[in-house]
């Protein structure tokens, strides 16, 4: 009996060291999990669930690699406005938004993305990262965000970027910031800190132009010039293409190059389309004179600038007079946009042509399911063309093509008779340039002096 209970004794102080053993362990283990636990939400954003900036701040003392690491830094414009508009929860929501484009939009190298605070997001990229890599990504960016619809909680929010980036191996976070600073002072799309160079002046020059494109939409300065296009079978003006310029306040006239590439990174290019197409449209119809103006891919796909086309087709019912003209150098996306865009227009007795053909991807296959009245060849291949036996043979295929296709051709850059000789004798149907006529802000049928008629016949 006494044996009996010491038995009993000793299993019961093994089944309570056990059991201590094993409490002992769970709350261990759960201490690790509630560490753990702590330690994720300390270095997430609870709204995004995306890592934040302590994250940040640890990964980069990890980094240790032989090239510069690649930081940028994006600041949302417009949060601010929106979040006192619409309140803290849509405010929330719509930073939830825009993680998952930045997400959706990342560079095409190993990256992360942190929401490093309020409404600013960070991308440090971990790879090899060229600056042309670099400022091609940003380019993109910047552009995407002023063409992409972002909708939150069925709210449509427009939205720019502030967008600084730098590369370095040390004090990558301070110098990144000042660009980012930059970008959002001086109202650029994107700033790429480089400390061996002064860009105050190129700066300056970007304030200074984006200052003058918004006083010209104030002032209604958005001025259309207008360059002759003459028929090669007939020798005769037929037709005119639009070209656009600014006018500032000292009465300076900025050309396309000067400032059409930094509309494109803002919301005001529309602004700058639609204005052009109200005063050309207003210029050609009493005088049913034919007429092209330049879209680029942005103004299709903007459903502001197609409702306003359409609407000015409908007010002044000239579509039979009007070219639409589409760079083939755009980067098209959606060629279900552009069929759409076409078939509306052509509805209404509209053309179109491809502008700057053989200068981007010439997509004979492509070109084919687009319902395209005329070519315009660039003017890379056509201005040396009676000197270059390669640019030749090239405007000869696109020729042949067009010909076969019932589609009219038409050659840019005609600065001499020489070149006015050689594109007749290849078969264009249509030719522009100096030697024909310079842009004038009034369209004249008039051919210039110096034009020798005698090659038409």
């Amino acid at each position: 009996m006494l044996e009996n209970h010491h038995y009993l004794a000793y299993f019961s102080s093994t089944l309570l060291a056990l059991l201590g053993y094993v409490l002992t362990f769970y709350f261990l283990r759960q201490n690790v999990r509630l560490k753990r636990r702590i330690r994720n939400s300390i270095l997430m954003d609870s709204n995004t669930k995306l890592p934040n900036r302590y994250r940040f701040l640890g990964d980069q003392k990890k980094f240790n690699k032989p090239y510069d690491a690649t930081l940028i830094v994006i600041n949302i414009d417009s949060f601010q406005q929106t979040n006192a508009y619409y309140g803290d929860h849509f405010g929330d929501t719509f930073l939830q938004t825009m993680a998952r484009w930045i997400s959706n939009n990342l560079p095409p190298v190993e990256c992360r993305l942190y929401k490093f605070e309020a409404d600013i997001y960070t991308i440090f990229v971990k790879a090899p990262f060229s600056e042309y890599e670099l400022m091609q990504y940003l380019k993109k960016l910047s552009l995407d965000i002023t063409t992409d619809c972002i909708l939150c909680e069925e709210i449509r929010v427009e939205t720019t970027l502030s967008i600084g980036a730098a590369q370095a191996k040390k004090n990558l976070l301070e110098l990144a910031f000042i660009a980012c600073k930059e970008a959002r002072v001086k109202r650029l799309p994107y700033v790429i800190y480089d400390k061996d160079s002064d860009k105050d002046e190129q700066s300056y020059q970007n304030i200074t132009i984006n200052q003058a494109i918004k006083d010209a939409l104030t002032n209604n300065s958005v001025i259309p010039f207008f360059q002759p296009i003459m028929n090669l079978h007939t020798h005769k003006i037929q037709k005119f293409e639009t070209l656009m310029r600014i006018e500032g306040f000292d009465g300076k006239i900025y050309q396309p190059k000067e400032f059409l590439e930094i509309a494109k990174h803002s919301k005001i290019y529309s602004k700058l389309s639609m204005s052009l197409i109200q005063k050309v449209f207003e210029t050609f119809h009493t005088s049913y004179n034919r007429f092209s103006i330049n879209l680029s891919y942005l103004d299709i796909i903007n459903p502001d600038t197609t409702s306003f086309i359409l609407e000015k087709l409908e007010e002044f019912s000239i579509g039979p007079f009007i070219i639409f003209e589409i760079l083939e150098s755009d980067s098209i996306d959606n060629y279900e946009a552009l069929v759409s865009f076409i078939d509306q227009v052509k509805s209404y007795g509209a053309k179109i042509a491809i502008d700057d053909f053989g200068a981007g991807y010439s997509n004979f296959e492509r070109l084919t399911k687009l319902d395209i009245d005329f070519i315009k060849i660039d003017g890379s291949l056509i201005k040396n063309i009676d000197k270059n036996e390669e640019a030749k043979i090239i405007v000869e295929t696109i020729v042949t093509f067009a010909k076969k296709l019932g589609i009219a051709t038409i050659a840019e850059y005609v600065h001499s008779r020489q070149i006015l000789e050689c594109v007749k004798e290849l078969g264009i149907d249509f030719a522009q340039g100096f030697y024909i006529g310079k842009p004038k802000d009034t369209p004249t049928t008039v051919l210039e002096p110096s034009i020798d008629v005698s090659i038409a016949n």
